[in-house]
């Protein structure tokens, strides 16, 4: 069995199983486990499964969204990696947009607390720990998307057009190989768009694992962000002679 047909069925009995053990795996596909578990790595990769008690359970909804619980606890390190580098480019004073990835949530444990900046968000729970640690925050209210525990719709891009920000800092499902920054989400990609035309800076986080994936919706080019932080030794195919903007290698 070719490793492309080994993936497709493994989220085939995924598809009907909660949870399957990687040992479990191993037997109904005839292979070693070793080779299973370089299977689960790969699938997490493309964020397709969570893996975790020795075992993986797939996380998509039926719209193609991953729940937030499942896609903070992926890459972890990487994304607190990324949001450390993020953090030194704030200045006091800013007036900033997060948005709601789980990459951007981690940006929680590097603000100062009491900051003179003031943020606006679209997650709920980023803006409860900034709220908590003292910090100007706004949310921009709006339709609740339930997997993301975040607003969007044309309520919240209506509320962003009161603020002129400084700085964006976003992250999304991936990278193309064309160099398009692409998500999952319509409604998230469409407050987003409208938050890159009221923003002076653009900061996008993307670790490797990005790179290389593409989802339904197309949100801008690399060239268009003023700034990229990645972990990516690969950064530099994905991003064309036109780019102008700086680029953070974490690593």
């Amino acid at each position: 069995m070719l490793k492309e047909e080994r993936y497709d069925k493994i989220l085939e009995l995924l598809e009907t199983n909660q949870y399957l053990s990687a040992q479990k795996l191993s037997k109904l596909l005839f292979v070693s486990l070793p080779t299973i578990r370089r299977d689960l790595a790969e699938l997490q990769r493309r964020e397709l499964i969570i893996r975790n008690h020795g075992g993986a359970k797939k996380y998509r909804d039926e719209h193609g969204v991953i729940p937030i619980d499942f896609r903070k606890t992926v890459n972890l390190k990487e994304k607190k990696d990324l949001c450390s580098v993020a953090s030194s480019l704030i200045n006091d004073g800013d007036v900033i947009f997060l948005d709601a990835s789980t990459t951007i949530l981690q940006m929680a444990d590097f603000i100062e607390p009491k900051s003179t900046i003031s943020i606006v968000t679209n997650s709920i729970p980023l803006s409860l720990l900034l709220h908590k640690k003292g910090i100007k925050t706004y949310c921009t209210g709006g339709e609740l998307q339930q997997n993301s525990m975040c607003y969007a719709g044309s309520f919240a891009q209506d509320f962003i057009t009161n603020f002129n920000f400084d700085k964006m800092f976003f992250s999304s499902r991936g990278v193309n190989d064309n160099g398009v920054i692409t998500d999952t989400s319509l409604p998230e990609t469409l407050l987003r768009k409208a938050v890159l035309k009221q923003t002076k800076e653009s900061i996008f986080l993307c670790d490797s694992s990005k790179f290389s994936l593409s989802a339904d919706y197309n949100l801008t080019e690399l060239n268009n962000v003023s700034a990229i932080i990645t972990n990516s030794k690969d950064i530099y195919s994905f991003v064309s002679s036109k780019f102008r903007g700086t680029i953070h290698q974490v690593k």
